[in-house]
């Protein structure tokens, strides 16, 4: 069995990455970078010092340092920069979402890995929930017949979430939450019904005007999608509630509700109507909304075969151009089409 040499860039998001790489068998976890290593209270210290790992003392270490596998899990607006030096060292790649902040970075480090030859992962981290797995399984076998309408919300206050050194407010980076954050709604309609054609989004900022947040912090976006699917998210950094991703998907025959943070789906399925009347049936599944182990281990088994897996470069770049059209669409006032990837 073949055991790939990790590193991990950024230990606030990499955290769960670099334990992860730890834990596995076909993983061994090589060398960790964070600029903020010493100052940062929130990285568990004691964790790395006794975890074998080389902590390096500056990124360029990572890069010579004949690594496997690099994860990049730092700030959006540093992945394409370190990603593009990780596959020029000859690693493979994981890349936490959003891909880039912009498809013109996307397309930058798409270029970096047709390059390389390496593999490239985007950490799309919904596609690993199970709550959505079972979801996806559950429509991919009939039980809810076509899908006709599916909603989405990625809504996660951002008042106490601000990143180190308050990146995500910086006025400087001017990080979009429809992209930083929606990118998890909007991978996750994706994968379950296909590539959007056309958004119409609205967007304003009124819960965070208080932070001073650079940006839109609430956008509501409606999409046309392949077999004439229509589909709605909501998202939002800055509502006054807990955590959600509460995702409904409408069928021909049955509607499911799911979400990343409870430990149940529900399934209305028409066929079973004269057993259950108009109630749904509940599912229990195993609560993991950031299942970075099941990621790494797919990713790893995707090596082991000497194949790409399926959350590639060009599936993290057409998320990213999903929430480029939606900011486009909401200074336009008007639908705009998506760019093809």
């Amino acid at each position: 069995m073949k055991v790939y040499k990790t590193g991990v860039i950024a230990l606030g998001m990499g955290d769960s990455w670099a334990k992860a790489a730890h834990t596995l068998d076909n993983t061994k976890l090589t060398m960790v970078y964070d600029l903020n290593f010493e100052m940062n209270r929130r990285i568990d210290k004691e964790f790395y010092k006794n975890s074998g790992a080389i902590i390096a003392k500056c990124e360029d270490e990572i890069y010579k340092a004949g690594l496997d596998i690099i994860i990049v899990a730092s700030p959006d607006h540093f992945h394409a920069e370190q990603s593009i030096k990780a596959l020029k060292s000859g690693a493979h790649v994981v890349c936490e979402k959003p891909l880039a902040p912009t498809v013109a970075d996307c397309k930058r480090i798409i270029k970096a890995v047709k390059q390389s030859g390496k593999f490239f992962m985007t950490g799309q981290v919904c596609r690993y929930a199970p709550g959505f797995v079972l979801a996806k399984r559950l429509v991919d076998d009939g039980r809810i017949g076509e899908i006709a309408f599916m909603e989405s919300e990625y809504v996660h206050d951002y008042t106490h979430a601000t990143g180190i050194d308050n990146w995500r407010k910086d006025p400087k980076i001017k990080r979009e939450g429809i992209i930083g954050g929606g990118c998890h709604a909007m991978d996750l309609v994706r994968w379950m019904v296909g590539n959007p054609r056309e958004v119409c989004c609205y967007s304003n900022n009124k819960l965070m005007a208080d932070c001073a947040w650079p940006t839109a912090d609430t956008g509501i976006i409606i999409g046309k999608f392949p077999n004439n699917v229509i589909g709605k998210i909501f998202i939002s950094v800055g509502a006054k509630r807990p955590y959600t991703m509460r995702t409904v998907i409408y069928g021909t025959k049955g509607t499911i509700i799911c979400d990343n943070t409870s430990d149940h789906i529900r399934i209305f399925e028409q066929k079973n109507i004269k057993e259950t009347g108009s109630s749904f049936a509940t599912i229990p599944v195993n609560i993991a909304s950031h299942n970075v182990t099941e990621e790494l281990k797919e990713f790893v088994s995707y090596l082991d075969k000497n194949k790409q897996s399926p959350t590639d470069v060009y599936e993290g770049t057409r998320t990213v151009a999903f929430g480029e059209a939606a900011l486009r669409s909401a200074k336009a006032g008007q639908p705009v089409k998506v760019e093809k990837i």
